[in-house]
């Protein structure tokens, strides 16, 4: 469920930057490419604390 959660915000949030972004920069504002764009971030954010945390469990047991 948290996963889901975070997808969502990442949508949300993602949207609401790129169509400030396009706005300040003049270009034309792109849903589709955005939302792709802030899934993949999404699931890298996701995956990103649990690879972390083994690579540092993994030093301090040596």
């Amino acid at each position: 469920m948290k996963q889901i959660i975070v997808l969502i915000w990442a949508l949300i949030l993602g949207q609401l930057i790129g169509y400030i972004g396009s706005a300040v920069t003049s270009r034309p504002y792109s849903v589709g490419s955005l939302a792709v764009v802030s899934i993949i971030f999404a699931i890298i954010l996701m995956f990103l604390p649990g690879l972390m945390s083994d690579k540092q469990t993994n030093h301090s047991n040596q």
